[in-house]
C-alpha cells in the first residue's frame, strides 16, 4: 500500500476500499526517502491519510526526509521515536506517539508519556512525566515544547527541575618548584 509518499508493507490486510479504514494484523514496516517506522500492528485509513502503528513503535529520521533539507544547515540531524502507539499524518508529516515515548537525536534524550513530532514546524511537543537531557543537563517537567532547529524549549507544570552540573576549575600546570638556596 502507498499512501502520499510513505510505502506501507505487512503480510496482511483487511481493508474496506469504500471507507478507507484498514488494517493489518502482523508486523508492519512503513518507510519513505529519510524515514523508517515499525509496530507489531497497525490500523488506519487511507483516505485521511493516516496510520497507527501499535506495539514495539521504533521511528528512524535519518535527516534525509524532504523536511530536513528545507531546514538548512540548522537541521540537528538524525533522530529516533519509540513508543507503544504511534499515529502517522501523512499529509501534515506529524507523528503523534503514546506510552513510554522515547525521544533521542544525537546526544540529546527525551521521554514522556506523550509526544507529537512536526516534521513541518520540527517542533517536539513532550508531555506527561517529560525528562530531557543533554550532556549532563537535565530537566523535569509536565510538558515541553521543544524547536529541534532551534534548541529554544518552553517547559511548564509543576515541580520543574532543572539540573546542570557544576563547572569544575582545571588544575592548570604544576607549580613551579620553589628555588633552592645556595650555601656559602
Amino acid at each position: 500500500m502507498e499512501m502520499n509518499g510513505y510505502e506501507i508493507t505487512t503480510a496482511q490486510t483487511n481493508w474496506n476500499l469504500k471507507s478507507g479504514d484498514f488494517v493489518m494484523p502482523q508486523e508492519v514496516k512503513v518507510t519513505r526517502p529519510g524515514t523508517d517506522a515499525r509496530g507489531d500492528k497497525a490500523k488506519g485509513n487511507s483516505h485521511l491519510e493516516t496510520a497507527t502503528l501499535v506495539g514495539n513503535v521504533v521511528v528512524h529520521d535519518s535527516g534525509g526526509a524532504p523536511e530536513a533539507k528545507d531546514a538548512g544547515a540548522d537541521y540537528q540531524g538524525p533522530a529516533t521515536i519509540t513508543c507503544d502507539e504511534l499515529t502517522v499524518d501523512s499529509k501534515n508529516k506529524s507523528y503523534d506517539a503514546h506510552g513510554n515515548v522515547r525521544f533521542v537525536q544525537g546526544d540529546r534524550v527525551g521521554t514522556a508519556d506523550r509526544g507529537v513530532l512536526n516534521q513541518v514546524t520540527h517542533m517536539l511537543h513532550l508531555e506527561g512525566n517529560v525528562v530531557l537531557a543533554e550532556g549532563g543537563t537535565s530537566m523535569k517537567s509536565s510538558v515541553v515544547d521543544y524547536n529541534m532547529l532551534t534548541r529554544d524549549v518552553i517547559a511548564s507544570g509543576q515541580p520543574m527541575i532543572i539540573r546542570q552540573p557544576i563547572p569544575q576549575r582545571s588544575p592548570g600546570p604544576p607549580a613551579s618548584p620553589k628555588p633552592t638556596k645556595k650555601k656559602k
